[in-house]
């Protein structure tokens, strides 16, 4: 029998007033009292939201000015990387600073955790989603290590001792984003070595933690590497953006599943009859005992009402399906 369940994947749109006061604080108009005051309402709103619609993991949706971008905490908290140029973030309306890597990667292990704002989300089954290993050293320029492999295991490295500080704190479920994967615009997918190379760099990163792990892939097809995904990356679960691949493609696994259905790139709100189909040809592709709604990827990238509103119909399709409220 599936268990269902629900559950964010990454950064989440802000509301109105707090990107007004956002470009306030930039222009000198507020100070940051007032800035914090606005994400910790927006935040609260949004962790309100998720338990109103049954998420199993509550995210405090990575807002902040902290998580201008998904790889901000590493390049602003990592020893041996910094910020570099501003570039478009895949092939959305958004930027992130692309990493330079100019020496041996390394983390004190607080880095990301004094990005989360844990204080607003009370309990535990606390969720945060972080860039992998192959997405870390492909968007990286490289003026250290001159190797893709050697700056993937340096980040590895280096966020294990960050999982570990999370895993201490109550987080109870990293997923890690792996865009990179299927969102191959310059090169061909990953061959089935280089595959096993992603999974053994998820490996070094979660050595000796006990959190559930995802690795979810979007802005992509992944029917290449199904099944051979299934063996290789050593994570809980395994996520797809089912609106670039077709469910199909899958085969029969017992890891869980993050289904992405919901289209985190367009405001036209799927009907719960149109979710329910793709999350029944799921099920009957990979048998799967659980099976996690979610939306395709990061929300940020549609307006706050229509992100919330996205999470909510998924909401009622966990009703629908039987799901446990947690």
């Amino acid at each position: 029998m599936t268990e269902f369940k629900l559950s964010l994947t990454g950064l989440h749109a802000r509301n109105e007033s707090t990107i007004q006061a956002t470009q306030d604080w930039e222009r000198g108009r507020i100070d940051s009292v007032l800035l914090a005051a606005a994400f910790k309402d927006d935040i609260a709103s949004l962790v309100r939201l998720q338990k109103d619609v049954g998420t199993d993991y509550i995210s405090d949706g990575q807002m902040t000015t902290s998580w201008q971008d998904a790889l901000r905490p590493i390049t602003s908290g990592f020893s041996g990387v910094k910020k570099g140029a501003m570039i478009r973030w895949y092939n959305t309306n958004t930027f992130y600073q692309a990493p330079i890597v100019e020496g041996p990667i390394s983390s004190h292990g607080s880095a990301i955790w004094r990005k989360v704002e844990h204080r607003f989300v009370p309990g535990g089954g606390f969720r945060i989603a972080l860039p992998d290993p192959l997405t870390f050293s492909e968007l990286a320029e490289d003026n250290f290590y001159h190797s893709p492999e050697k700056v993937m295991f340096g980040y590895a490295q280096a966020l294990n001792a960050e999982l570990r500080t999370l895993g201490r704190n109550g987080v109870g479920y990293v997923q890690f984003s792996s865009p990179a994967l299927v969102a191959r615009f310059r090169g061909k997918p990953l061959d089935r070595d280089r595959l096993k190379q992603v999974g053994e760099a998820i490996r070094t990163s979660t050595k000796g933690t006990s959190m559930r792990t995802g690795f979810h892939t979007f802005f992509g097809d992944a029917s290449s590497y199904i099944p051979e995904i299934f063996d290789s990356i050593p994570t809980s679960d395994l996520g797809f953006d089912f609106t670039q691949t077709d469910p199909e493609a899958l085969s029969a696994t017992s890891k869980g599943i993050i289904a992405g259905v919901a289209d985190s790139r367009t405001t036209y709100l799927e009907s719960v009859e149109e979710l329910e189909g793709k999350i029944e040809r799921v099920r009957d592709k990979t048998g799967s005992r659980s099976i996690t709604l979610a939306p395709s990827s990061d929300l940020r990238y549609i307006p706050r009402v229509s992100a919330d509103q996205k999470l909510e119909r998924l909401g009622v399709l966990k009703r629908k399906l039987g799901g446990k409220w947690p």
